[in-house]
């Protein structure tokens, strides 16, 4: 569990009148269930029922924030500001509404909120996690932990927009993004959760994915003791190549000045050549690679030919950028700097190489400290580097020292889907592998650290569902290490599944349950349709990513120091 020291606990909440918490150095010497002031010394139980009202809450006095709102919400439907025409309401229970602004800078502005169970807490904190360049408050991601009893945080990482052009000029807001803004939302967070309910939190939690999965990597390698249990996904770790990965297959499809050398039409071409190649190497026509890893596919093989019918072949010359896309970025020097997109991710590729990639523009224009820099210039032998080694470097969440976590008992649930446009998968092998070599061996890395490699999973979702918070949970408060996790298999977006037919006794689902293995394992079709945990084993995978897609050696560092 997560428990703060005495110290901690003071610089992060005083509070005033009827309320106020005198934290005395006393405390420190007394066990960590303690630690928490005059209001209550215990750890929180399940149930527990708040301590303060809500309007009380607002009374707190945070250093170096403030508490702009505090509102009891009754239980009803929510509808997330700014959510899309026809956004289907979720409906949540009665909670206390926290919002506040935190200025551990003189330039900080970090807007967080904190929902509060009124009635059946969990006796649990959880904080969710941002996308991209994060600007906005990730309030959908916050209504499944609040639904399931979580007292829940967000944060907006300290400016506005989906831009990295806020950090011009700006240092102390690039460090709110690059970590502090979560890491001060997390220490508010539970001071409020603590001074609310009368005792903290039993266990403490993190939920992201992409930036948010990065984010989750960041906190075990600089705060430790914020969370006992992340859940990363999809992270964007390795920031600065994966930016140069993307702008090299933005470049090759979007030349300056020039249109699109590959859209929808040669998307879904690419597609069909990949799963006649090598959808049935699993045992199973599906129309899903189960490890791309395995299918040594080259565009260059649908190249037209006399006699193709028109529409599905490729000319040389889109080919040719299609195999770019596929292919590792490296320097001249043969260094990786990132892998390339799996085949069978093709149907994925519109957003990241068919309009401007912002962005990676962004990411080196701010390391050049240049707002004109053309991102068409990117040299990755030398802008690499370069902007690893600039304030951008910050970014990375790339460190494989995650020795103090693990010896807090800090448990990890990692996923990432192998046709992720937007962060190609095998980066997050290439991270799990160094992890692995610095801790010694495969079975030190899961003694907490796990991975799962799911198949046709585009950006942190699709083609399946998962409960990973339950995975996490029953892992950190239940010691049921996750060799496997059962996810919902999802139809295609507009096809619904096919129905048993009269009379039935025994019916196959069409989408039904399917077993993910945990790395290196891979799972293997034995039997039946493939819509039924029965009809899979987990058996060794190879380890690593393909070879061209691998840094020279298994488990060298991902980027450089």
């Amino acid at each position: 569990m997560t428990h703060y020291s005495a110290k901690t606990l003071k610089l992060a909440l005083f509070t005033t009148g009827a309320v106020a918490v005198a934290v005395s150095a006393a405390l420190a010497a007394q066990p960590a269930a303690r630690r928490v002031g005059a209001l209550t010394a215990d750890i929180a139980r399940a149930g527990q029922a708040p301590a303060l009202s809500c309007d009380k809450l607002a009374q707190q006095a945070l250093p170096q924030a403030r508490i702009t709102s505090a509102v009891s919400v009754k239980a009803g439907p929510f509808t997330p500001p700014g959510a899309a025409a026809g956004t289907k309401p979720v409906d949540l229970p009665a909670h206390c509404r926290i919002a506040a602004t935190l200025a551990p800078s003189s330039d900080s502005d970090i807007k967080m909120e904190l929902w509060l169970p009124l009635e059946k807490w969990n006796g649990k904190f959880m904080m969710v996690g941002n996308g991209g360049w994060n600007g906005a408050l990730p309030l959908p991601a916050m209504t499944e932990p609040l639904r399931r009893g979580y007292a829940v945080a967000g944060t907006d990482t300290g400016h506005e927009g989906g831009r990295g052009t806020f950090a011009f000029g700006h240092p102390e807001k690039l460090t709110d993004f690059a970590q502090r803004a979560v890491h001060e939302t997390v220490v508010k967070g539970k001071a409020l959760t603590t001074a609310f309910y009368g005792g903290q939190p039993r266990y403490s939690y993190w939920n992201g994915c992409s930036s948010g999965g990065k984010q989750g990597l960041k906190e075990v390698q600089a705060y430790p003791e914020d969370f006992d249990g992340v859940i990363a996904g999809a992270p964007a770790n390795n920031w600065v190549r994966l930016q140069a990965q993307s702008l090299v297959a933005n470049i090759a499809n979007l030349p300056k000045g020039q249109s699109a050398v590959l859209g929808t039409s040669q998307f879904a071409i690419l597609n069909k050549g990949v799963l006649a190649q090598c959808d049935a190497r699993d045992g199973l026509k599906d129309g899903e690679v189960q490890d791309p890893r395995a299918c040594d596919f080259k565009a260059s093989s649908l190249v037209c030919k006399a006699g193709d019918a028109a529409g599905s072949c490729l000319t040389a010359e889109q080919a040719a950028v299609a195999d770019k896309i596929y292919a590792p970025v490296r320097m001249a020097s043969g260094e990786l700097v990132y892998p390339g997109m799996p085949p069978g991710s093709e149907m994925t590729w519109g957003p990241v190489v068919s309009r401007r990639w912002d962005t990676g523009a962004d990411t080196f224009a701010l390391a050049a400290n240049n707002q004109d820099w053309d991102y068409n210039t990117l040299d990755v032998s030398k802008d690499v580097l370069a902007a690893e080694r600039s304030v951008i470097g910050t970014l990375r969440a790339t460190s494989t020292d995650l020795s103090a976590f693990k010896a807090r008992g800090g448990k990890i649930v990692g996923y990432h889907g192998w046709a992720d446009p937007f962060i190609p998968t095998e980066n997050s092998i290439n991270y799990y592998e160094s992890v692995v070599a610095k801790q010694g061996g495969m079975a030190q890395a899961q003694d907490f650290y796990r991975l799962f490699l799911v198949p046709a999973m585009g950006h942190c979702g699709g083609a399946y569902s998962f409960d990973w918070i339950s995975t996490l949970e029953q892992w950190v408060e239940g010691a049921r290490a996750p060799d496997v996790v059962l996810a919902q298999h999802l139809p295609p977006p507009g096809q619904a599944p096919a129905t048993p037919p009269p009379g039935a006794v025994v019916f196959a689902p069409q989408f039904g349950t399917r077993t993910m293995c945990a790395y290196p394992n891979v799972a293997r079709l034995q039997g039946g349709n493939g819509e039924q945990p029965v009809d899979w084993v987990c058996s060794a995978g190879p380890r690593g990513a393909r070879p061209d897609h691998s840094p020279a050696k298994l488990g060298a560092p991902i980027s450089s120091p």
